[in-house]
């Protein structure tokens, strides 16, 4: 691969400024709390490397506890670091107003981080760092490693904070160590000069552990192409060329031997985190960069055939086998297979990479052929034990059409889809897009790939295989199905609006959409056990447009009801909610489900480019007008009876222009994770409200997140140009070496 090229980027997201950068040395992100805040709160300072997805985080505080603390980054030092025994990190100055200490510091596991800030102040003792050495003009804090074996400095050796004074700066430090100890808390003053309001620290964060090989852009992206009547030349333009903010981003997340998640919080492997990010960014990503994601989810494997959803790296893999009783396993990768959408996501991609997309073509062999890595087995060995796991699971409802042989969660857990908490399921067991969108997208995946002799040796043809197929489409959709007549449901949404603090103006704000009737009809979020429904509206209709074959007119008459103005559906002016519960009869789930809730009435935004994309690719099998069609989806045989109806087709693109229209209410925000709403009520409108003031457990939103970055394989039917050039926010690029 080439090497990676030093580059810099930041942007602000929500009370936080984030840095980036990467280079043939480290990559790192650097998070400090934004510089506009300058009330007496606690200012948090992280540093989140992909290695070992270790890092550090620390709080300054105000040292006295009435006055106001700004603590900025100081231009231009934001840089990659080295230190003896091959220990390498970045460093960087940091200004400050005021007399300031330190507050709770952890070194080592972002891991450890995140369970603090999210976990209402949870920390193992294992993670405590001791106070190597100190003076007035230099701190050092160590975390020698859980299984570091030996007292040899240059083995095993963890991770380190360092505190010092640069040349050109007065401040000093006041050092008081634990009175107990090294292990104990020491108190860590930055004194300023009397008088002064200015003073320098430089801060470093270092490690040893290995650092990964990056993708730049250049290897990431496919060169721009003047392929004429197709949408891919726009939304290429300039992508690999190293100067897009929102190409680094992407390229800050990926690496020769897997993607990441998003950075701060999730700096590390998720399989079904990069497998829908890769499934809306496949067509502008090279081959090498496709096959790098593709092969990092066949060597986690299991041996049943499940796919890793988390793998748990550096020394909080030691702590995790540690608590399983496995300490002899010290540092060795962690790999979790609680969910079970992620198996479902493989086949899907591997399918249309191969069969549909130009990257793909004759790669088949020579990809399937490889040797693993991680484990014995060719890749083509390792993918039949997820085909054969996925059709086991899949027999017992083509069998027995019931809700028990539906894909429920796995024994034990009370979580399973990308809606990876239990209210954000609404506690339900069987969810709708496993079973409505995935297990048939994955069963006619595996069907196509029979039928190209690509796969063999499964004990079933295709043909089985598309039997199979059929018993999902035709009947897990009516189960899932609610119907509210009329005056019920204008009766909960005058609830709802007094409910959730909105204003009745809002239900004045409809679509005018026929709902085929009466009744309102959508989609459960889940079935209960018992097949209850959860009866939350929700955004995971998406997956079945982008993965499903076969859709039906009714299908996207749920769609459309979807895609009206929250609280009648889910569009408000700045991005698309995930979940509704206006129309739950269940009136508990308005709270469980509100704008604090980290998978509530909020804002993520791979959900709206699922949507859009899925939307783009159903109205493609009806129109031969390719000029804003970046993805290569072949039509189906027989193209779809909905699309000789005109007058739905256009009720179909209408509710296409109300998503955008959505979207591009918060088009700066497009790249993060997830965001919230305020609401005024003197305009009945939303502003974008940061999840981490609002969550009652600290959950917050990464600035950065992978699978948000399909909008860079999309383009928006409402406006001109590349969304590369549209969603860049208030970030800023910056080459140096």
């Amino acid at each position: 691969m080439p090497a990676v090229s030093s580059n810099y980027s930041s942007l602000n997201s929500g009370s936080n400024d984030n840095y980036f950068l990467r280079d043939n040395i480290t990559a790192a992100q650097m998070l400090l709390t934004s510089t506009n805040n300058t009330d007496t709160q606690p200012k948090r300072f992280i540093v989140a490397l992909p290695a070992g997805n270790s890092g550090a985080l620390t709080y300054f505080l105000p040292l006295n506890t009435s006055a106001s603390l700004a603590v900025n980054l100081v231009n231009e030092t934001f840089k990659s670091a080295r230190e003896e025994f091959n220990n390498t990190g970045v460093q960087a100055d940091l200004s400050f107003n005021n007399n300031a200490t330190l507050g709770v510091t952890i070194i080592g596991s972002v891991r450890a981080m995140r369970d603090y800030i999210e976990g209402n102040g949870t920390m193992h003792q294992i993670f405590n760092y001791t106070l190597a050495a100190y003076n007035k003009t230099s701190v050092h804090l160590h975390r020698r490693w859980i299984n570091a074996a030996t007292t040899d400095p240059t083995k095993y050796r963890g991770a380190d904070l360092y505190l010092f004074v640069p040349p050109d700066s007065n401040a000093q430090f006041n050092i008081t160590p634990g009175n107990n100890g090294t292990f104990m808390t020491p108190t860590i003053d930055i004194l300023l000069p009397s008088g002064s309001t200015n003073g320098t620290i430089s801060v470093k964060v270092v490690t040893n552990e290995t650092s990964l090989v990056g993708l730049n852009s250049h290897s990431l992206f496919l060169p721009e192409t003047q392929d004429e009547g197709s949408g891919l030349p726009t939304a290429l333009q300039k992508l690999s060329d190293g100067k897009v903010t929102s190409a680094n981003q992407v390229s800050f997340l990926t690496y020769t031997d897997r993607f990441l998640a998003g950075g701060w919080r999730f700096l590390t492997y998720f399989g079904r985190d990069t497998l829908i990010a890769l499934r809306l960014l496949m067509p502008v990503l090279t081959s090498d960069a496709i096959e790098a994601v593709l092969g990092a989810v066949i060597e986690r494997t299991n041996s049943t055939g499940a796919l890793c959803h988390e793998e748990t790296i550096g020394d909080y893999a030691s702590f995790i086998n540690l608590q399983n009783n496995r300490s002899d396993l010290g540092n060795e990768p962690f790999y979790d297979y609680k969910m079970i959408d992620t198996d479902l996501l493989l086949l899907p991609a591997l399918s249309h990479y191969l069969l549909d997309l130009p990257q793909g073509k004759d790669r088949a062999v020579s990809f399937l052929s490889q040797n693993a890595t991680l484990q014995n087995g060719t890749y083509a060995e390792i993918l039949n034990r997820t085909i054969t796991y996925n059709l086991g699971r899949a027999l017992p409802f083509f069998q027995n059409s019931t809700i028990s042989n539906l894909i429920g969660l796995r024994p034990g857990q009370s979580v399973g889809n990308w809606r990876d908490s239990t209210a954000g399921l609404g506690y339900g067991f069987y969810p709708f897009d496993v079973n409505t969108a995935l297990v048939p997208a994955s069963l006619r995946a595996t069907q196509v790939l029979l039928n190209a002799d690509i796969i063999s040796d499964i004990g079933m043809d295709a043909s089985e295989v598309g039997q199979i197929a059929d018993a999902w489409e035709q009947r897990a959709l009516a189960l899932f199905e609610i119907k509210v007549d009329l005056n019920t449901s204008q009766s909960r949404l005058e609830d709802f609006v007094q409910a959730a603090n909105l204003s009745t103006e809002l239900l004045s704000q409809s679509a005018n959409v026929s709902t085929m009737g009466s009744d309102f009809s959508y989609y459960a979020l889940s079935l209960m056990q018992d097949g209850a429904h959860v009866e939350v509206l929700n955004s995971d209709i998406g997956f079945n447009l982008m993965y499903g074959s076969n859709i039906s007119q009714t299908l996207l008459q749920h769609v459309i009801n979807a895609l009206q103005p929250y609280p009648r559906g889910l569009l408000t002016n700045i991005g698309m909610v995930v979940a509704n519960p206006a129309y739950d009869s269940n009136r508990t789930m308005i709270q469980v489900l509100n704008r604090a809730a980290y998978h509530g009435t909020v804002i993520w935004s791979f959900q709206q480019g699922l949507m859009a994309g899925g939307l783009a690719r159903q109205l493609g099998f009806c129109s031969i007008d390719t000029t804003t069609a970046v993805d290569v989806n072949p039509p189906p045989s027989a193209i779809p009876s909905w699309c000789s109806n005109s007058t739905f087709v256009q009720s179909l693109r209408d509710a296409e222009t109300r998503l955008w229209t959505s979207i591009n209410g918060a088009r700066e925000q497009i790249y993060a994770e997830v965001w919230s709403y305020s609401f005024d009520n003197t305009t009945s409108s939303f502003k974008v409200a940061d999840l981490a003031e609002l969550s009652p457990d600290g959950t917050e939103s990464d600035a950065i997140q992978l699978w948000s970055y399909g909008f860079l394989a999309l383009l928006d039917p409402t406006r001109s140009g590349p969304m590369s050039n549209q969603g860049d926010g208030e970030c800023s690029d910056k080459s140096y070496t």
